[in-house]
């Protein structure tokens, strides 16, 4: 028995655990001490990491869900449906996070209904959070059919697969319109800042470099998501698929870099970039991950076609968008606010503890439903089964 419990307890499984921990006194300081007690927020920073990587990169990086759902359902290419509902859970995770995540935000969470029924029409954070809140109840409705399958109620599941069926173009036409309008509409928070956020990142075009720039990092995620599904969990894929994706995503990353450059020649803010600021530094440093190098990746047949680099230039492109959303809400502002901002460890911790449950809620999801095409396994020789000789004795 102590052999068992030894051989259960694996580095990841501590890890995971100690997240778990640290994350929830982190939420109990967030709920139960305040503000003051659990962030280094400010009057002039209010908002932080919990803005830019719960909500920022959390929408951003549930992307492919409406991209693959339009390819699929709209566009007929068929090719990609084995990974559609993978996409489709891995975008259902992310916005039932940033959903949690907002409860962290905002200063008094027993208050997250009022947009609900206190509508401005006026504001921008309005119609993002209206947006987010339908268009999670649009990616429940995608995602429910994998539930539905598992009921022991056959004639119940046949009817509501059924009526799902029915009405599930309209539903994904709903879906790409409201996470295309709120990807954008991130952007558009920030419009209000002019000279406040550093020209290296305002644009009166934000809303547009936001969408361009969410749909390769959410179809790269799906990628290394998949790519880690295939390696750990049984799941079986024409790894060509995922190679498409790589090219699909090195298109999209020259799509936004020609457009990120017009912009800034635009509004003359090049020059910005080779200042000795930081601001200079964590632009480049965006650029380097999120363009320079996985641009360069994935021009090599070499690395679409081998699982283990396709993995790596993704995660460049992740990590690289990640730099982006927070150049954007927290560096970009720092040196007109007159303030430093440094994340609290307990920011930090329960910002991770939502990664990992949404981590842990697509792994247990992969397993027990039919979200991937599950390789088969060899046969168990029956003999062998009973214990070969040891059965005979």
């Amino acid at each position: 028995m102590i052999a068992r419990i030894k051989s259960e307890i694996t580095l990841w499984r501590v890890i995971v655990a100690i997240i778990f921990v640290t994350g929830i006194y982190a939420t109990y300081l967030r709920f139960f001490e305040g503000f003051r007690a659990s962030t280094n927020l400010s009057d002039q920073m209010p908002w932080g990491l919990w803005v830019g990587l719960g909500t920022l990169c959390g929408v951003g990086l549930s992307a492919a869900g409406f991209g693959i759902s339009a390819a699929v359902y709209l566009l007929g290419m068929e090719r990609y449906r084995p990974i559609l509902r993978a996409s489709i859970l891995i975008s259902f995770l992310g916005y039932l996070t940033v959903c949690v995540g907002y409860l962290y935000e905002i200063g008094l969470p027993w208050r997250f209904w009022y947009p609900i029924v206190m509508w401005n029409h006026k504001s921008v954070l309005f119609d993002v959070c209206v947006c987010i809140m339908t268009y999670t109840t649009v990616l429940t409705f995608e995602f429910a059919p994998a539930v539905i399958e598992k009921l022991p109620w056959k004639r119940f599941r046949e009817t509501v697969l059924r009526y799902h069926h029915k009405i599930l173009i309209g539903v994904v036409l709903a879906g790409v319109l409201l996470s295309s309008m709120h990807q954008s509409y991130l952007g558009g928070l920030y419009l209000i800042a002019r000279g406040k956020v550093h020209p290296l990142w305002y644009s009166q075009y934000m809303h547009a470099m936001f969408y361009l720039s969410a749909i390769p990092a959410g179809l790269a995620l799906t990628v290394m998501a998949i790519y880690l599904c295939m390696r750990s969990l049984n799941v079986r894929i024409d790894f060509s698929i995922l190679s498409d994706c790589g090219r699909m995503i090195q298109l999209l990353l020259i799509v936004y870099a020609f457009f990120k450059v017009l912009d800034l020649i635009a509004n003359q803010a090049l020059g910005y970039a080779f200042q000795r600021t930081n601001e200079a530094g964590y632009f480049w440093l965006e650029v380097v991950l999120f363009l320079a190098i996985p641009i360069t990746l994935l021009s090599f047949e070499s690395v679409r076609a081998n699982p283990e680099k396709l993995y790596w230039a993704c995660a460049f492109v992740v990590a690289g968008f990640m730099v982006d959303r927070l150049n954007v809400s927290i560096n970009a502002l720092q040196t007109a606010m007159g303030t430093h901002y440094v994340p609290k460890w307990s920011e930090l911790a329960s910002s991770v503890l939502m990664i990992a449950a949404g981590v842990m809620a697509f792994r247990y999801a992969v397993i027990y439903l039919d979200i991937l095409p599950k390789a088969p396994r060899p046969p168990v020789n029956r003999w062998m089964a009973n214990g070969g000789l040891a059965a005979q004795a």
